[in-house]
């Protein structure tokens, strides 16, 4: 096939983790099949841009195609992972129900395999389908611990991970599978509350670094922007001889460095690195935004469309603004 002929240009380690993202998806297709398809859909797609970008506004092909291909490979690989992540989220919320339930249906007699069965309710979402399926395994002979050890493979949370190595292993030794569910119910519970606790004690820092980012850095470039656009402009009338400017400049040096017969800085340039420094700052703080309330970078990939678009806006508002009010003062 093309696509697996396409995919072996890529290294083992990103099949492999294709191919892991796809089971915990759920989706029935092969690692190199799907990287294969994004591969090549999207050079059509960035080809395309990119000729269409040239055409109309003139922008070399290279850097546009480069930017699309990347932006697309990488938001479907993003939005893979993230379906994959929020479908762990839901199972640890209702991790702790179902182990609950679970050591109930113990306590009233049920054997194993029957009381992951029947705890196999509908509103654990993913988790009901792996209880299913590990009761089917104990069913067809499989040890206890190794269908629990089963049941996080297609789900991806270290969490649950974690719940059903340390209820194999106390099985392994012996102990109460009930006592266990619940006290490992009640530590889960206890885990969900304590980082409910910590999101609304860190919710003002979230908030800060939000308004910072997307509503006080452009105001600020804003103003700034028009400001030297308007001393450009000023300067530009000064008729200022070079014999002058050297005197000015033997007398204070500072006049020498800025320039004030032929100023470098223009707002062009004050605006194009505006944009580029609102863009990475949005970037930057979506990242860390990540990081503080979930401790993962990726969850804050979700907060850079919004930002951007704030920021960029009210840049580019301000501006407008201060040019109405103060267009008009001549310096």
């Amino acid at each position: 096939m093309v696509y697996e002929r396409i995919a072996s240009l890529l290294p083992e380690k990103i099949i492999k983790w294709i191919r892991e993202e796809l089971e915990y998806v759920g989706m029935d297709v092969g690692a190199q099949k799907f990287a294969g398809f994004v591969m090549l859909f999207g050079l059509g797609l960035s080809t395309a841009v990119a000729l269409n970008i040239y055409i109309f506004l003139g922008f070399p092909i290279a850097p546009s195609f480069l930017l699309v291909f990347a932006l697309f490979s990488g938001g479907t690989l993003f939005w893979i992972n993230s379906i994959a992540e929020g479908k762990g989220r839901f199972v640890e919320k209702a991790l702790p129900d179902a182990l609950q339930l679970i050591a109930s249906n113990i306590k009233s007699g049920l054997t194993t395999e029957r009381a992951l069965f029947v705890s196999a309710r509908p509103e654990f979402g993913p988790l009901s389908v792996e209880l299913k399926n590990a009761s089917k395994m104990i069913v067809s002979g499989e040890r206890i611990g190794t269908a629990l050890i089963n049941i996080p493979k297609k789900i991806k949370s270290k969490v649950l991970e974690r719940t059903m190595w340390l209820i194999s292993e106390g099985i392994k030794s012996g102990g109460q599978i009930s006592g266990l569910l619940i006290q490992l119910s009640i530590d889960l519970r206890e885990e969900n509350a304590l980082k409910e606790e910590i999101k609304a004690s860190i919710g003002m820092y979230i908030l800060l670094i939000f308004f910072s980012a997307a509503f006080g850095a452009p105001a600020l470039f804003g103003i700034s922007s028009y400001i030297v656009g308007v001393l450009s402009e000023q300067t530009a009338e000064l008729n200022i001889t070079p014999e002058q400017m050297a005197e000015y400049s033997a007398k204070n040096p500072v006049l020498g460095l800025i320039g004030i017969s032929e100023s470098a800085i223009t707002e062009e340039f004050v605006v194009l690195f505006a944009m580029v420094a609102l863009f990475t700052t949005c970037i930057f703080a979506s990242l860390t935004l990540g990081v503080i309330s979930s401790g993962k970078e990726t969850r804050g990939v979700k907060y850079i469309p919004l930002m951007l678009a704030i920021a960029f806006a009210l840049f580019f508002i301000v501006r407008i603004l201060v040019q109405q009010a103060f267009g008009t003062i001549s310096l």
